[in-house]
């Protein structure tokens, strides 16, 4: 037998099979390179119509505005509350702690705290008299909902704000009165949970709290 047939019928002297490819498009990538031209076109075209459509509804009706809002409001919850899945739960955060205090006495002493620093925030606060019964407010419903030590969430401080005072307040509202309410809460400000009052010698104060020696802390705007 020829050796020479022999070596061309062996399985080792055949060529060697090129790499296979390290990628092969799906049948989705396929159709989609496919598609005719014109329908890619058309689709485009569509979409763009769609979007100039949205935005000019979007500035002429201020309801669709605000449903589309409240829509990608709901999407990130949604997306939030999935990438939460198997994390573990954020510890609460404690209350600012509150004196115990009526509406009238909140007041009382927020006014008497502006009246001892003078800055343009507080002189503008002070000609806010319906601003001040605000805080005030604000101040009672924090207290109430945070006996248990925990911080009150904006939505529970909006629903009692509304249920008790009557006060319709926005998310953007309620954040900062509750930042406000905690800000006058901190050391040296008029409802510090134990501060050193003393009495004030005015005549017909009564009882009314005074921050005489406690550093002025002016109100966020």
């Amino acid at each position: 037998m020829d050796d020479t047939d022999g070596d061309r019928d062996s399985p080792s002297a055949s060529v060697p099979a090129g790499p296979e490819p390290e990628h092969r498009l799906t049948a989705e990538e396929l159709a989609f390179l496919l598609r005719d031209p014109m329908l890619q076109a058309r689709e485009a075209e569509r979409a763009a119509r769609s979007n100039r459509s949205r935005t000019e509804r979007r500035a002429a009706d201020p309801a669709y505005a605000e449903r589309l809002r409240a829509g990608d409001r709901e999407r990130q919850r949604r997306r939030r509350l999935r990438d939460s899945i198997g994390r573990p739960e954020p510890p609460e955060q404690p209350a600012a702690a509150l004196p115990d205090l009526t509406l009238a006495q909140a007041a009382e002493r927020l006014v008497d705290h502006l009246n001892r620093n003078a800055s343009a925030q507080t002189a503008q606060l002070r000609a806010r008299p319906d601003r001040i019964r605000l805080y005030a407010e604000a101040f009672v419903a924090y207290r109430t909902l945070s006996a248990d030590g925990v911080r009150p969430t904006r939505g529970a401080l909006a629903a009692l704000l509304k249920s008790r005072f009557g006060r319709s307040v926005t998310p953007s509202q309620v954040q900062k009165l509750r930042d406000h309410v905690e800000g006058f809460a901190a050391a040296g400000g008029p409802w510090e949970a134990a501060p050193t009052f003393r009495a004030s010698a005015r005549k017909g104060s009564g009882g009314k709290a005074d921050t005489d020696g406690h550093a002025p802390r002016p109100p966020r705007p």
